[in-house]
């Protein structure tokens, strides 16, 4: 069971001070900018020891890819360019913010052309991820619409959800009756249903125990008590 993304976007100074770094390596490459500045974008080999070193003394483990991206002089240059071209959007932008996603892209795309930002299909995506969140007030995304008409909404993965329907009931009639009921944006992806029998192990083979007498087992304690007493008598006497 699928709900549509909805997505509000808003240029920020946080959201664009963040572009300067790659957001699985913030906190790496956010230290390396502290410590050396500018320089990583010049000559970051003169600084690569110094990396590795706070990476090993602080024992931070990072996956080959990731370590790659920290010290390649090329990558910081990649997004310095980046958040370039987002501090000029945001200055065309402002602070407003936009609720309509499918309305904002296309307004995106034509302010890089006018501003003529070198910034590729990669780039902008990155910016469109760090300056839009999720907004359960914001407009559906649209993936696409069909020729008929017919709207097809981005599913949110956060939301996503299953149902289980009884197997002498209809799919779709179980669905608008249970669930559009409560959730009218919501929709079935055809491509994930299973049809099979759910077999309740316990509710057929459990079989139930009653607890023993309060009785039964205070004279069990007693007992024990019993042993453990002549245990340690046992240990003292060979000690």
């Amino acid at each position: 069971m699928e709900r549509p993304l909805r997505l509000s976007a808003k240029f920020t100074a946080e959201a664009v001070a963040a572009l300067r770094y790659d957001k699985n390596i913030k906190e790496e490459m956010g230290w390396a900018y502290i410590h050396f500045g500018d320089a990583l974008y010049e000559n970051l080999k003169k600084n690569r020891d110094k990396i590795e070193k706070h990476l090993s003394s602080n024992e931070i483990k990072l996956s080959s890819a990731s370590k790659n991206k920290l010290l390649s002089q090329e990558n910081w240059k990649e997004h310095l360019i980046i958040m370039q071209g987002a501090e000029k959007l945001s200055k065309h932008f402002g602070e407003k913010q936009f609720d309509d996603y499918n309305k904002f892209v296309p307004l995106l795309n034509k302010a890089i052309k006018e501003l003529k930002l070198e910034l590729d299909a990669k780039a902008v995506k990155i910016i469109l991820d760090t300056i839009s969140w999720r907004n359960e007030d914001a407009e559906r995304v649209i993936d696409r619409t069909d020729k008929d008409g017919t709207v097809h909404y981005v599913p949110d993965g956060e939301l996503r959800d299953t149902e289980n329907v009884p197997l002498d009931q209809e799919i779709h009639d179980y669905f608008e009756r249970e669930v559009l009921q409560h959730i009218p944006d919501a929709w079935i992806d055809e491509n994930k249903t299973v049809k099979g029998y759910e077999i309740h192990f316990t509710r057929f083979f459990y079989n139930y125990n009653p607890p023993r007498q309060i009785e039964e087992l205070a004279e069990l304690i007693f007992g024990m008590k019993g042993e453990i007493k002549n245990l340690l008598i046992e240990a003292i006497d060979v000690v």
